[in-house]
């Protein structure tokens, strides 16, 4: 493919906008439109300072799967469900992004985290891809070569990002990228309700994962550790059993994508109801400057 290809996160980055921007940003019709605002926006930024070949946003079709939660019932429980405002916005995105022509992916019945495993499993050797997120279990998809991953991570709001490649990721948490899964199952994620093995923090992790090729080879040779290391990964088997099937992301679920058809009457509708004129001729205009399709939309102003 010509030019590197953003993959969105479109689930976390949409609760990243919902929260750095007031909901007392509304449409004509008084609801809030303060995660689509700041999602488009956080696009046209990316898209004009990258200028990719191409873009799909990525959306979670069940955010806490099944076989996820059979494996640890603790997964994601104690999330609190969505604010109020926020759940309606996903529903007014899809709708925007399909009559502006942009391409949407999800993979039934799992979480983006997956779809973009697998978009990234199934690109060329040669492919240059950028996963957009605010989620650090992405980490462990970053790869310098075959195809190249790199990790845009968001810092603050939606427009500021820090980039991550394989020396990023062993500088900033002292492992290896593929390795990545090991050190959050060792150490833990209270985000998504996993409270890691009880004692094992961040350094130690780090060094149980650096002195050992995976985890079930760790469990082979627990009996070289210290004793209370050895009785706290002794006590810990069922949780890092489980894990396997929690923390590694599936690069193995089906893709679905739409690439959406551009529709200007319905684009102009939305923008009108819902007071969105002006991101979306930032997003439209990002995505000519990017090389996309031509985009015959009349010039608005800043």
């Amino acid at each position: 493919m010509h030019g590197e290809r953003l993959l969105l996160d479109t689930s976390s980055l949409m609760y990243r906008a919902f929260y750095a921007l007031p909901v007392s940003i509304t449409g004509a019709d008084d609801r809030p439109v303060n995660a689509v605002r700041g999602y488009l926006d956080m696009c046209a930024h990316v898209m004009a300072g990258r200028r990719p070949g191409g873009v799909v946003h990525v959306l979670d079709d069940d955010w806490r799967p099944a076989e996820r939660v059979a494996a640890y019932p603790g997964y994601k429980a104690a999330r609190p469900g969505d604010p109020e405002g926020l759940a309606e916005q996903f529903v007014l995105l899809d709708d925007v992004l399909a009559a502006a022509g942009q391409a949407r992916a999800w993979a039934p019945g799992c979480e983006a985290d997956d779809a973009i495993a697998a978009l990234c499993a199934r690109a060329d050797a040669d492919d240059r891809l950028a996963v957009v997120t605010g989620d650090r279990d992405l980490l462990q998809l970053v790869r310098d070569e075959g195809p190249r991953v790199r990790l845009l991570f968001t810092v603050r709001g939606v427009t500021h990002l820090t980039e991550f490649d394989e020396a990023a990721v062993q500088a900033r948490y002292g492992v290896p990228a593929s390795r990545y899964a090991d050190f959050a199952t060792l150490r833990g994620d209270p985000s998504d309700g996993l409270p890691g093995v009880p004692g094992v923090g961040e350094k130690t992790a780090r060094s149980l994962v650096v002195s050992h090729g995976s985890i079930p080879e760790l469990l082979a040779d627990v009996e070289g550790l210290p004793a209370r290391l050895r009785e706290r990964l002794g006590a810990a088997g069922d949780y890092l059993d489980a894990m396997r099937a929690v923390v590694p992301v599936r690069a193995d679920v089906d893709v679905r994508v739409d690439e959406g058809r551009r529709d200007e009457a319905r684009l102009a509708e939305l923008a009108d109801v819902h007071r969105i004129d002006k991101p979306l001729w930032r997003l439209r205009r990002a995505a000519a400057t990017a090389g996309q399709r031509p985009d015959p939309g009349r010039a608005t102003p800043s």
